[in-house]
């Protein structure tokens, strides 16, 4: 039987006694993106409103009923601003996964330029503004 890769403990997230996850940048994570597995764990609403092409989400409040959702290997893990992702990091961590959590989540992904895809909602759509300019992402993640 084969037991889910061990993470290296060595890392500076690593709290005296935990396992440890590491931390990226957006642009880090751009290198080894989209051949990364990226898990978001914002709400579902948060994710169909806009995330990364390609990431699989499982929301943090989920997180322990949908393990078996998962799949092997690194997982990378993005929430809004990084907060929701790194108590998914140490939770996952724990039980054995190798995990690396996304500094500033989508919010830097999207500062730095990398792609997002954006589904407007009706309710969104009707509280935007009239005229040309759009409401901007501050509305779309929430840390």
């Amino acid at each position: 039987m084969t037991s889910a890769p061990r993470p290296d403990t060595s890392t500076p997230d690593a709290m005296p006694g935990d396992l440890a996850y590491r931390t990226v940048t957006a642009d880090e994570l751009a290198t080894v993106w989209p051949c990364a597995t990226l898990v978001g764990v914002r709400s579902r609403e948060e994710h169909a409103t806009a995330h990364v092409p390609g990431s699989l989400n499982i929301p943090l409040d989920e997180l322990f009923s949908r393990l078996s959702d998962l799949p092997g290997g690194t997982l990378h893990l993005m929430c809004g601003s990084g907060k929701r992702s790194s108590q998914a990091a140490r939770i996952l961590t724990d039980r054995g996964y190798h995990t690396v959590n996304v500094a500033g989540g989508i919010t830097e992904w999207y500062r730095a330029g990398h792609p997002v895809t954006y589904h407007h909602t009706p309710e969104s759509h009707s509280r935007e503004r009239p005229g040309p300019a759009r409401a901007g992402p501050h509305r779309l993640f929430h840390s």
